[in-house]
């Protein structure tokens, strides 16, 4: 049995890992409310932008200092990752319904947890596979009626997804691994500031003029995004990665509801029942 201090301790990184699952969702329903009007890559561009405002105001506050040399190559190799992943990610959401391109991104754990063992040297105990399948089975019930669908035109939108839930994954090993190394502040603000820098060309060359009605909605994704990214951080600061994933599935939930507050979204049978198997493996996960 663990004791009790260990499920305390284990605890309050559970809970922020459940804090930036809301916070990402939220951000996914405001990306999807501007993207009849812009394309993916200026989606992204601005979620970046966005979060660059608020990652530079607390690194000036924090002064906090910057990597050593030998670790720039994650950083940067983090930064592409993330790039590659949210920018097939947002192109998902202008095809697929809020819930179902959120549940399509939780096959991530999988691979966090997959990685985490291949490069971590990370053993996940057989409670966390059973929460891990849990996750993946309630993934799986809400992706199979639209693959059913001979010709479904949703199915370039679960391929992106796809694509981002790998690509997702590298980024979260990778920052279990500078979690131990460089301050929480000055990964936040790097891994804003480089891929505004990456993206400032395509996005220029893909410009569409911005309505000024959607300049809260622009603020609004960097706020959720620095929410969301200081959580996880700290998350993967404090517990195992195989053991904080799981957790990211708490999001469909959130992504029903706002799927159906904003978007008029009426969640499946098929998706209630996969919400079911991803939150009873979560519960699992916090039982342990």
């Amino acid at each position: 049995m663990t004791s009790a201090p260990a499920r305390g301790g284990a605890l309050l990184p559970l809970l922020a890992a459940a804090l930036a699952a809301a916070a990402f969702v939220s951000m996914d329903a405001t990306i999807k409310s501007l993207a009849p009007r812009y394309g993916a890559v200026q989606l992204t561009f601005f979620r970046f932008v966005a979060g660059s405002v608020f990652a530079l105001a607390i690194w000036a506050w924090v002064r906090s200092p910057m990597p050593a040399r030998d670790q720039w190559r994650l950083h940067a190799l983090r930064c592409v990752l993330l790039l590659l992943s949210l920018t097939s990610y947002f192109h998902a959401l202008t095809l697929l319904p809020l819930a179902q391109a959120v549940a399509m991104s939780y096959t991530a754990p999988i691979f966090i947890s997959l990685l985490a063992m291949l490069l971590l040297g990370e053993r996940p105990t057989r409670w966390i596979w059973i929460a891990l399948a849990l996750g993946l089975a309630g993934a799986g019930v809400a992706l199979w009626p639209e693959l059913q669908k001979a010709g479904n035109p949703r199915l370039e939108g679960l391929l992106a997804a796809a694509f981002a839930a790998v690509s997702f994954s590298g980024v979260m090993v990778l920052a279990r691994v500078q979690a131990q190394r460089d301050s929480l502040w000055t990964i936040l603000l790097l891994q804003n500031l480089l891929p505004t820098a990456l993206l400032a060309a395509p996005a220029a060359w893909l410009w569409a003029p911005v309505t000024p009605g959607d300049l809260p909605a622009i603020a609004l994704t960097g706020l959720l995004a620095t929410v969301g990214l200081l959580a996880i951080t700290w998350a993967f600061r404090h517990l195992e990665a195989s053991r904080v994933a799981p957790m990211e599935y708490t999001g469909l939930l959130w992504a029903g509801l706002l799927g159906y507050a904003l978007f008029g979204e009426v969640p499946s049978a098929a998706t209630l029942a996969s919400a079911a198997l991803i939150v009873g493996g979560c519960l699992l996960l916090l039982r342990r």
